[in-house]
């Protein structure tokens, strides 16, 4: 992955493009098909995702309780709590992500507190809904 990639998510905006870069670095890029389920309700989290392309839904007990498109996130809650997903997330369409694992997560909220407090600030509020 590549700052071109991420320069337009609301995620990274502030940080400079060498920070940009350091972090796009770590992210993989996943193609996925329709109903590919990306993560399971009550399973352990052990990635983090944005989407770059396309739609998910997020899933709770059967009922899709959101949508989210091109610069949104999810999977932060279980690694920012250390809890199981409390929700899956599916393709709603053919997506285009970027995944980030657990390990390279952990290092880069540990590095950059900007990024921190965003997703902190989203995973807390996301848990209160």
């Amino acid at each position: 992955m590549n700052y071109e990639e991420f320069s337009g998510i609301a995620l990274f905006n502030g940080l400079s493009e060498v920070e940009i870069e350091a972090c796009a670095e770590h992210f993989d890029e996943v193609e996925v098909l329709t109903g590919t389920e990306l993560t399971h309700q009550d399973d352990f989290g052990y990635a983090f995702f944005i989407v770059l392309d396309g739609h998910v839904e997020v899933v709770i007990d059967h009922d899709v309780v959101a949508s989210l498109g091109p610069g949104d996130y999810f999977g932060e809650m279980a690694l920012v709590f250390d809890h199981k997903r409390n929700a899956t997330v599916r393709a709603s369409e053919r997506s285009r992500l970027a995944k980030m694992m657990n390990w390279d997560f952990q290092e880069l909220i540990e590095k950059n507190a900007i990024l921190a407090r965003r997703v902190e600030a989203v995973a807390h509020e996301r848990a209160h809904e």
